[in-house]
């Protein structure tokens, strides 16, 4: 056989045992993204009851919008009646670590590219954004809530504890935050959200967009080595989808489409 012949058909071979072993790999990499996902879809459904705890801690005192049930709650009160200064209140502690820690290790794989926003979003859904307010509320003392004015002692300082909690574990913290930002990103990406809703998110990041763009385009550059400019590009310019379209932009939330949105949305509810 021609040597020029035999050197063409390795080559050919080659590059089909290349290919074939860069989809296995490719394979096998969304199968262990499929496997994480699952664990952390398990962990979050697994930590309801923190959940709420969390919640009911981030809210005021009588607010009516809870996510877990009556005797649950119950459950909470009482335990916050016994509270005391003195000593921690170990189960509001103890739920904290596990929904922030949680929502924190998943930011890092988003980070990270491990996992993608899209595919963490429906671990969340909705729920987490339209509670998005208690969250931050403990996530950055700066959030202010004039319902709090209202609330009891005990109340305040349960809160003050998981905040002061939070100031410790500052890297939780910020991690928290900008996964609430992507996944709001995301949100308004899908129309998932009421129009009032994404108005009022894209209202506030006139303000804050920037900043927010800077701390994501930071943390990645502080957790990748390899192609950390890259992913830290993408996921500040992915935040844009949930601030006001600019000039010549292709993203970003169009206010005229806004406006045509709440109104199908009202039409739909008064149906």
């Amino acid at each position: 056989m021609d040597s020029d012949l035999i050197t063409a058909v390795s080559t050919v071979l080659l590059s089909i045992v290349g290919f074939t072993q860069l989809k296995i790999l490719i394979t096998q990499n969304r199968q262990s993204q499929f496997n994480l996902i699952e664990e952390y879809r398990k962990r979050w459904f697994n930590s309801r009851r923190d959940w709420g705890a969390v919640i009911f801690i981030g809210r005021s005192e009588e607010n009516y919008y809870q996510v877990v049930n009556e005797k649950t709650i119950n459950q909470f009160i009482l335990l916050k009646e016994k509270s005391s200064q003195s000593t921690p209140s170990i189960w509001a502690l103890d739920s904290s670590r596990v929904i922030f820690i949680t929502i924190s290790d998943i930011c890092i794989k988003v980070l990270k590219k491990q996992l993608d926003i899209s595919d963490v979003y429906p671990i969340f859904g909705t729920e987490l954004l339209r509670n998005s307010k208690p969250l931050r509320a403990l996530l950055d003392k700066s959030y202010s809530n004039r319902d709090y004015q209202y609330d009891s002692e005990k109340h305040h300082n349960i809160r003050n504890e998981i905040q002061d909690w939070l100031v410790y574990h500052d890297g939780i913290r910020r991690r928290c935050l900008i996964l609430i930002d992507l996944l709001w990103a995301e949100a308004t990406c899908l129309d998932d959200l009421p129009p009032a809703d994404i108005k009022s998110a894209a209202d506030a990041k006139v303000e804050s967009g920037k900043y927010n763009r800077d701390r994501v385009y930071t943390e990645c550059m502080k957790l990748n080595s390899f192609n950390k400019l890259l992913i830290a590009l993408k996921l500040s310019k992915f935040l844009k989808h949930s601030e006001y379209k600019e000039p010549c932009s292709k993203i970003g939330v169009d206010k005229k489409r806004l406006v045509q949105s709440e109104k199908e949305w009202t039409d739909r509810l008064l149906t």
